[in-house]
């Protein structure tokens, strides 16, 4: 009987015991990273849904229960997430999130700096709001901070997924707090960390020398977000159909786009999967261009340790796809 009641006791308590840390994502590339380093020690519950885009999300009660049950929360920052500031706020679990925008070592790229073709008139028509009017800001690389309040990326692109650099300054952030937060599992998280580092490397390298090969091809994208990878990888973008991709680009936009296809030899034009290819049947028809979506959230790759790295060869091989 004694045995029974000690069996019932530990039984009673495992749950407890066995609690692993729970981790609230915003999007699925930062699910990806942090799940390279978390393993199967950490729990990760993810709020935008891998087949919808950041850039209109509607919070719903059930991601509000997710942001309170975290022991932290990972997410890109209110460049992107806007949607996820108040809620933060109000669970008070600002301060202690991972803003990946806002890390020590990050390379960012300013939408004022950056290749648009929206000079003619009608660049005011499609911008989101965190592409609006901040050419006076600098957001080269950023030190880390305790304090979000008050703490913006106006102007910049924060697609910095797309960036594999901008990848292990996350996986070393998020392997930091694991570690603060589950010291017994610290050897397994650091050694996920240097196993991440190692494949990235040898991925890296695999990707720029295949595109290497179609470096010089130009092309047009759905919305203009892929800054950061294509300027690791040296590609030749030639311009997007919209800067702001839940806006249709107006029968100006459209014009000149087509005259872009047209004076630059535009071998291919983006769609995306979490948005309607129409705009891009209707900008292509007549014309013997190629199309092929490009996603730049990932939403068909397993996720698990090695997500990160298959995300980056889906999204070279869309590129090679319709390039090569």
């Amino acid at each position: 009987m004694n045995k029974l009641l000690f069996a019932l006791g530990v039984s009673a308590l495992s749950p407890i015991a066995l609690a692993k840390p729970i981790i609230t994502t915003s999007i699925k590339p930062v699910s990806m990273v942090v799940a390279a380093i978390a393993g199967d020690k950490a729990e990760i519950q993810q709020i935008v849904s891998s087949t919808a885009s950041p850039h209109d999300f509607a919070m719903r009660p059930s991601d509000l229960k997710k942001i309170l049950n975290a022991d932290v929360v990972v997410w890109v920052g209110e460049s992107l997430e806007r949607f996820l500031e108040k809620p933060l706020e109000n669970a008070g679990k600002e301060n202690s999130s991972i803003e990946w925008l806002a890390l020590e070592g990050m390379s960012l790229h300013n939408f004022a700096k950056e290749h648009h073709h929206d000079d003619e008139g009608e660049a005011e028509e499609g911008h989101h709001d965190d592409h609006e009017a901040h050419e006076d800001h600098d957001h080269e690389a950023h030190g880390d901070h305790d304090e979000h309040e008050g703490h913006h990326h106006d102007g910049v692109d924060p697609h910095v997924w797309l960036s594999p650099d901008n990848a292990r300054v996350l996986a070393k952030a998020v392997t930091a707090r694991l570690v603060s937060l589950d010291a017994a599992n610290a050897e397994y998280y650091n050694g996920n960390l240097a196993s991440f580092e190692k494949g990235l490397s040898a991925k890296d390298a695999e990707i720029r020398s295949a595109l290497n090969k179609v470096n010089s091809v130009p092309y047009i994208v759905f919305h203009d977000g892929y800054s950061y990878f294509e300027q690791h990888y040296g590609l030749s973008h030639a311009g997007e159909i919209t800067v702001s991709p839940e806006r249709k680009p107006g029968a100006k936009k459209v014009a000149e786009i087509r005259h872009e296809i047209e004076e630059h030899n535009v071998q291919c034009v983006f769609s995306e999967p979490q948005f309607s290819p129409a705009i891009v049947k209707t900008l292509l028809d007549g014309t013997d261009v190629n199309t092929t979506p490009l996603d730049p959230l990932g939403a068909q790759v397993k996720m698990g340790t090695n997500a990160y790295l298959s995300f980056l060869d889906s999204l070279s091989g869309q590129f090679l796809s319709c390039l090569g």
